[in-house]
């Protein structure tokens, strides 16, 4: 298994995320699901990881929770249409409780109250809107830097920036005078034919103008015309800024994942929200 699991790796298949103290296993033999379940506590052991997250099939949810996995979400059409059963498992009580269940659910009954209610916001006056490139890493990390305290991957990293951007993920941003008032990316894994739609950071000084809209349209406009059918988001539960963008841009609701990774001033739950603009099979 050494051997298939130094692929995995590789791959992606297999995540150990030390920064977030979670291992995610995104495929698995089927008939191995007890071997993965005791191969992945070991990982958690080697790497000092709290969660434990499987990317499942709809058929394997019974042999998951028998093994003690929890059910928190799914991915509509993760796997190139076919959804994701994201499965839990906590190792530790204060990894699996959440610090403000009650405020995450007001704020998604206010997100779900605007559902689909995008009034087809255009950029203000002075503002435009373009797909970023390589020259704009030290700028965009700079704004992560101002937004986000601490953030699930080093976005402040200019060097970070530019691998991602050479590893297929889209960043379109928005100017104002010459410098980036908001940013956004779409992160395309195309072995799975999906893409997260991510990283959205508006500068304090340009709060409040609608500007992610837009962005979110230009990014998924960008995604179907490189076929990518099949987008979702993570949203921070306890903050109603982009919860409410979600449910308005077409986003549909589909869990909630606990202490999920550390965002903004530590470890938070992240709601799931799920755009597919193709069919998807169960």
């Amino acid at each position: 298994m050494m051997e298939k699991e130094t692929e995995m790796l590789a791959s992606g298949d297999l995540v150990i995320d030390q920064q977030n103290r979670r291992v995610k296993l995104h495929r698995y033999e089927q008939t191995q699901i007890s071997e993965w379940n005791k191969r992945l506590q070991e990982l958690a052991i080697e790497s000092d990881a709290t969660k434990l997250i499987v990317y499942g099939k709809k058929e394997d949810i019974p042999a998951w929770q028998a093994e003690g996995y929890t059910l928190e979400g799914t991915i509509d059409g993760f796997f190139h249409g076919q959804t994701a059963h994201m499965l839990t498992r906590y190792l530790t009580k204060e990894r699996a409780t959440s610090v403000a269940p009650e405020l995450a659910e007001e704020i998604l009954a206010l997100s779900l109250a605007k559902a689909g209610k995008a009034e087809g916001k255009v950029l203000p006056d002075g503002y435009f809107l373009r797909e970023a490139t390589e020259a704009d890493a030290e700028e965009l990390a700079s704004l992560y830097a101002l937004v986000f305290a601490t953030y699930p991957t080093p976005m402040d990293d200019p060097q970070y920036i530019r691998r991602t951007m050479q590893e297929g993920t889209v960043y379109f941003v928005v100017e104002y005078d010459g410098a980036i008032a908001c940013a956004a990316s779409a992160e395309v894994t195309e072995r799975m034919g999906s893409a997260e739609m991510t990283d959205c950071a508006t500068h304090p000084n340009h709060g409040g103008k609608g500007l992610l809209q837009p962005l979110f349209i230009a990014l998924e406009h960008r995604m179907e015309e490189a076929g990518i059918y099949y987008l979702y988001t993570l949203t921070r539960a306890q903050s109603a800024g982009m919860n409410v963008t979600a449910a308005k841009m077409g986003y549909e609701y589909r869990g909630r994942l606990i202490n999920n990774c550390t965002i903004f001033s530590g470890y938070e739950d992240m709601n799931i929200w799920v755009k597919p603009l193709r069919p998807i099979q169960e």
